[in-house]
């Protein structure tokens, strides 16, 4: 029988190269000369990213990693990666590939390996990039972006890759983008205490005038700037915290004068130090994800909430600076354990919870602090926000909200229309190789109750998922496909091959590149902030002169 069980975490000092194995599996091709943006996704096998040409940010879970050419980062099975922001002219390759270890502590036998890290969790050097390139070169001849059928000349360049970038982990690059990078975390680590242009041009090994005009060029603000911003992020999160005085959060973030901190912070964040600090006063807790979509429009940013850069992305880019603590939004039924235990250290005054919860876990959540529930039988959005700002006393800034709103969805509807006419649209959600017919709460809302778009499909229930084949979709005339196609390794591999289907390339929608693509955030929130970046995405999806 052919061992599955994944080797105990305890044995990883008796695992080395010598007995591991590798096989790969597909392989994804990255390359635009325009704008490259790729939107976090699930990996659930190794997954080597190498940048072949240009410079990207990318993000594996939390952490962030600046790449240019010849370097390469590893993402481990249950990770995600992504970039960061939109970058230009990228060239990347994404190596999918799984590891086996041979003979273990208890038989000799082969098992999977998905928790060893291979590679320390950095940049790493790449000083040829033979191998790469000639993958690249096979899987563009078979014009198979996953590359199935991989051949064993190919299986060699990777083990041949693989076996560099072991040799070559410890080694540190001293190119440009290297140096500035260190000069970047140097700032990062220590922008509390007085930092000079030179004491940071020194770091990077560069005259302080060239350090100057390289760092701005690089990242678009001066590198005092950079602490500046880091100072007063930590400041914030330190205004979260009751009975802190503002000459003492002042001088923590390295300001030994409070008034001129002061005129900084009113400069840079919009209001002065005292007013933000009593808005934050309240430690408001957003344990779902989707309430801190209810929240925003309130103008409340939370002081706990569910955060990750794949799930709840929007939130986790634009926010996590200004919420100090951040609870898990991977696999929250799972791991609430740990997620209790971390918003217990945070001593809120009030909790916010939705959804289903253990029965445990309700408990727990109300011996800590009151927690606040949407009636069960709200699903509304709109009548959520009301009832919770009616809860926090915030229904004048409701109502404002919701007024910008609607004056915003009229705009938006009229030009749909323009631009539209009785184009019919149906929502299509791919999860591996399986397609379904989809329509969920923020989706019947915004597409069919807001902009009054004609739906190709009607199931007669608002809400459907029902399971469709690429031949049947020919019976169902939809002008526009809007696919909801789920951001993990083995989903977009399908979705790659779906492309090719024979099926796929007859529907009228295709051949009138009528396809367009909808991330599940926020398309899968059901919050009042959700429903507005639904909005704005709807609009961008159609342009302005159709076909």
């Amino acid at each position: 029988m052919k061992k599955t069980a994944i080797p105990a975490t305890g044995n990883r000092h008796l695992r080395g190269w010598d007995r591991l194995s590798f096989r790969l599996l597909s392989v994804q091709t990255v390359k635009d000369n325009g704008v490259v943006q790729l939107p976090q996704q699930l990996v659930f096998s190794y997954a080597l990213i190498v940048v072949a040409g240009g410079a990207v940010e990318l993000m594996v879970d939390q952490q962030q990693f600046e790449m240019t050419a010849a370097s390469a980062v590893l993402c481990l099975p249950g990770q995600t990666f992504g970039t960061a922001r939109p970058a230009w002219g990228v060239e990347m390759f994404v190596f999918y590939f799984e590891v086996f270890e041979h003979g273990g502590t208890e038989d000799t036998g082969i098992s999977p390996v998905r928790d060893f890290p291979l590679f320390p969790q950095k940049n790493l050097v790449l000083n040829n990039m033979k191998q790469v390139l000639s993958i690249g070169s096979e899987v563009s001849r078979k014009d198979q972006a996953c590359g199935r059928n991989l051949s064993f000349r190919t299986q060699i360049d990777f083990q041949e890759l693989l076996y560099q970038l072991q040799n070559n982990s410890g080694q540190r690059s001293r190119d440009v983008h290297s140096a500035l990078e260190q000069a970047k975390q140097y700032i990062e680590a220590h922008y509390t205490e007085p930092l000079t242009v030179e004491q940071l041009a020194q770091t990077a090994e560069f005259s302080p005038k060239y350090f100057i005009d390289l760092y701005k060029k690089k990242y678009g603000k001066s590198a005092l700037e950079y602490a500046a911003e880091l100072r007063l992020q930590q400041a914030k999160r330190m205004m979260a915290y009751s009975g802190v005085r503002l000459r003492e959060i002042a001088h923590q973030v390295g300001y030994a004068d409070e008034f001129y901190f002061s005129r900084k912070f009113k400069k840079m964040i919009g209001v002065p130090p005292a007013v933000y600090m009593k808005s934050r006063r309240r430690k408001l807790a957003a344990y779902t994800p989707a309430l801190l979509g209810q929240l925003l429009p309130l103008n409340i940013v939370p002081y706990a909430a569910a955060l990750h850069p794949k799930w709840t992305e929007y939130y986790y880019r634009n926010y996590r600076a200004d919420i100090p603590v951040h609870i898990s939004a991977y696999r929250s039924n799972r791991d609430w354990q740990a997620n209790l235990a971390l918003l217990r250290q945070s001593s809120a005054d009030l909790i916010l919870a939705a959804g289903e919860l253990h029965t445990e876990e309700r408990a727990e959540l109300e011996r800590m602090a009151p927690v606040y529930y949407p009636p069960a039988d709200m699903e509304d959005w709109r009548a959520q926000l009301l009832h919770l700002a009616r809860y926090l006393g915030e229904s004048w800034q409701a109502g404002q909200w919701l007024a910008a709103y609607d004056w915003e969805v009229r705009t938006a509807k009229d030009q749909l229309q323009r631009r539209l006419g009785g184009d019919s649209v149906v929502v299509i959600r791919m999860l591996g190789s399986r397609l379904y017919l989809h329509c969920n709460h923020g989706m019947a809302g915004m597409l069919y109750r807001e902009l009054e778009l004609r739906p190709a499909y009607e199931s007669g229930t608002v809400l459907y998922d029902v399971p469709v084949t690429p031949a049947e979709l020919a019976y169902v005339p939809a002008d526009h496909l809007l696919m909801l196609i789920r951001r993990d390794s083995d989903t977009l591999g399908e979705w790659s091959r779906l492309q090719n289907d024979p099926q796929w390339l007859k529907l009228p929608a295709v051949q009138r590149h009528r396809v367009h693509l909808l991330n599940s955030d926020p398309w899968r929130e059901n919050s009042a902030y959700a429903q507005l970046r639904m909005l704005r995405q709807t609009l961008q999806l159609f342009p302005v002169n159709r076909p």
